[in-house]
């Protein structure tokens, strides 16, 4: 497993004493295949804390997201990839995020959060490998940390469920005033509700008694990702919970 890395260590490297690289040629007249190995070269010399020069690796970079080179990305992301991955497993949080997959989800949403974080305007503020790194870095913290947001609000969301689907009483005047209270629930409920997508969803959902896998696959149309439903449940259900009509029913 590859070492952690102190990165602010590197921030203020002198590039005067850095190294000058394999190459003759400068980075910006290499192709992109020659001028990833020697970005490779560089980063390994780099993460053993030797004399490195980043010209390499900033070119690289320079070209994935100015000139939006897919070739330069695939070799950023192979070349860095296994970091990516020391960062997400040694993140205090990511115990409970790793599945069959080993973290591989939550390497492929940090790149992706890199590559829309850092827009070709921001790139010119990065002057070493070690800054860019940092930024990534911080990337990684924060899709972890969305992870387990999101996953604590589907545990959310799923032990509400439970407590909405357990069997009533049996006796017959409950069942009577129960309709009665849901008819007037349901009555305050549709005028709460914006737009098509959240009333398919409650009634999927709470009438039809559909998991969120089932209305993914069923309506896609209206929710592209199981994340969607989640998230659309959740904002109507805290909206629901602070109408006052909502309160005073149930205080009866």
């Amino acid at each position: 497993m590859m070492e952690s890395l102190n990165l602010s260590q590197f921030s203020r490297q002198d590039p005067e004493k850095r190294g000058v690289g394999d190459s003759a040629q400068p980075p910006e007249q290499l192709a992109v295949g020659d001028l990833a190995r020697c970005c490779a070269e560089e980063t390994t010399k780099f993460l053993k804390q030797s004399t490195s020069n980043d010209r390499f690796c900033l070119e690289l970079f320079r070209r994935a997201i100015i000139r939006r080179d897919e070739a330069a990305w695939q070799h950023i992301y192979q070349q860095y990839a296994p970091l990516v991955l020391t960062w997400v497993t040694q993140h205090q949080s990511a115990v409970q995020l790793l599945g069959q997959e080993g973290g591989a989800s939550l390497v492929n949403a940090a790149f992706a959060k890199f590559s829309q974080a850092l827009t070709p305007a921001k790139i010119g503020n990065f002057d070493s490998l070690a800054s860019v790194l940092k930024y990534l870095k911080m990337c990684v913290h924060s899709v972890v940390a969305d992870e387990v947001r999101a996953r604590q609000a589907r545990q959310y969301e799923e032990t509400l469920e439970a407590v909405e689907h357990e069997p009533s009483g049996s006796d017959p005047a409950d069942d009577v005033v129960a309709q009665l209270s849901a008819q007037r629930l349901w009555a305050i409920i549709q005028e709460e509700l914006n737009g098509e997508d959240e009333r398919v969803l409650l009634y999927l959902a709470y009438v039809q008694g559909m998991k969120p896998g089932e209305i993914c696959v069923q309506y896609r149309h209206l929710f592209p990702t199981v994340d969607d439903v989640y998230r659309i449940k959740r904002n109507v259900l805290e909206r629901l919970r602070r109408n006052r009509r909502l309160r005073n029913l149930f205080r009866q």
